[in-house]
C-alpha cells in the first residue's frame, strides 16, 4: 500500500512535468462557472474564471482489468460481458461546463451553441455535437474517452449495475435521473462522487465518447485498450440523463447518436492517457 502511494505520487509528478509542454494556456482549459445562489455549499465545481493545471480536476484511473458490459436480458448490445484491460489514464472529475466551453468558443472564434440555462455558468455544456466536443478536447491536447475508458471510470471500481451496487433505490444520491431531476438538468458536482471521485457519471447529461457504435462490437473487441470500430454511422454516447429512467443510467448502458446531432442533454468530459516513459 505504501509503495502504491509512492508510485502514484511519482507518477503525478511525471505527468505534471510532461503536461507543461501541452497546456494551451489561453485561460480556457479549466475555467468553470460561478455557482448559483444557494448552491455554493453543495456544488464542488471550481469557481468562475479559475485556470488551473493540465491535470487539475482530473482523476487518475489506474491500469488494470475490469468487467465491461452486462448480462441484462433486454440489452443485447451490452453483451457478452467480458474482461478488458486498460492502461492508466486521467478523466475529468466533472462534466465540461457552459462557462468552460464559452471561454473556448470565444478564444477560437466559434459560435456558442445554445444552452438550456444560458445565465447559469456551472451547468454542463449541452447541445454539443460530437465535433463540438472533439474540437474542445483537441484544443488542449486531450480527447474524448473511449467507450471502455468511460465505462471503467463510471463503475468506480464496482462490478455492480451502478458505481455503488445494484439497487436503483440508491441512485438518487449519485445522479439526476427521471425520478428525481424535476425533468431538468442541474449544475455539475451536486451529487455524491463515485469511488474514483468522479461526479455525474450516472445521469444529468449524456456524454459523448470517442468510439463509433456497433451493436455487436463486444463479440470481437480486443481485450486490451479497445478503441471501438474503425468506422460507423453513429457514435457511442453514455451515462443516461435527467430525462431517462434509472435503468438507462447504469454504468454499462450503451446508446448511440448521429455525431452531427445536438440535443439539450448532450454533453461531455475529456480524458488523456498517462504518458509512457
Amino acid at each position: 500500500r505504501v509503495m502504491k502511494v509512492i508510485w502514484n505520487t511519482v507518477l503525478a509528478a511525471i505527468v505534471f512535468c510532461f503536461a507543461g509542454n501541452l497546456y494551451a494556456g489561453d485561460g480556457v482549459l479549466k475555467a468553470a462557472g460561478a455557482k448559483p445562489a444557494g448552491q455554493a455549499a453543495k456544488s464542488s465545481a471550481p469557481a468562475a474564471g479559475v485556470v488551473v493545471g493540465y491535470y487539475e480536476d482530473m482523476v487518475l484511473i489506474p491500469r488494470g482489468e475490469f468487467l465491461m458490459g452486462s448480462e441484462e436480458k433486454d440489452s443485447p448490445n451490452e453483451q457478452p460481458r467480458h474482461k478488458v484491460f486498460l492502461g492508466a489514464y486521467f478523466i475529468d472529475k466533472y462534466e465540461v461546463t457552459a462557462a468552460q466551453y464559452g471561454l473556448f468558443a470565444k478564444a477560437v472564434g466559434k459560435p456558442m451553441p445554445r444552452q438550456s440555462f444560458p445565465d447559469k455558468d456551472n451547468y454542463p455544456a449541452v447541445y454539443m455535437s460530437w465535433a463540438d466536443a472533439t474540437a474542445y478536447c483537441e484544443r488542449y491536447g486531450k480527447r474524448l474517452p473511449t467507450e471502455a475508458q468511460w465505462e471503467k471510470a463510471a463503475g468506480g471500481g464496482s462490478n455492480g449495475k451502478f458505481c455503488f451496487g445494484n439497487e436503483e433505490t440508491g441512485l438518487g444520491e449519485y445522479a439526476w435521473h427521471w425520478e428525481n431531476s424535476g425533468k431538468k438538468i442541474h449544475p455539475v458536482g451536486l451529487k455524491k462522487p463515485n469511488a474514483y471521485g468522479l461526479y455525474d457519471m450516472h445521469g444529468n447529461v449524456l456524454e459523448w465518447t470517442a468510439d463509433w457504435y456497433d451493436d455487436d462490437y463486444y463479440a470481437r473487441s480486443p481485450a486490451v485498450d479497445p478503441q471501438g470500430p474503425a468506422q460507423g454511422k453513429a457514435r457511442v454516447i453514455r451515462g443516461g440523463s435527467a430525462f431517462v429512467s434509472a435503468d438507462r443510467c447504469r454504468s454499462a448502458a450503451r446508446m448511440k447518436s448521429s455525431p452531427d446531432t445536438r440535443y439539450s442533454v448532450k454533453g461531455f468530459r475529456f480524458a488523456v492517457p498517462v504518458p509512457q516513459k
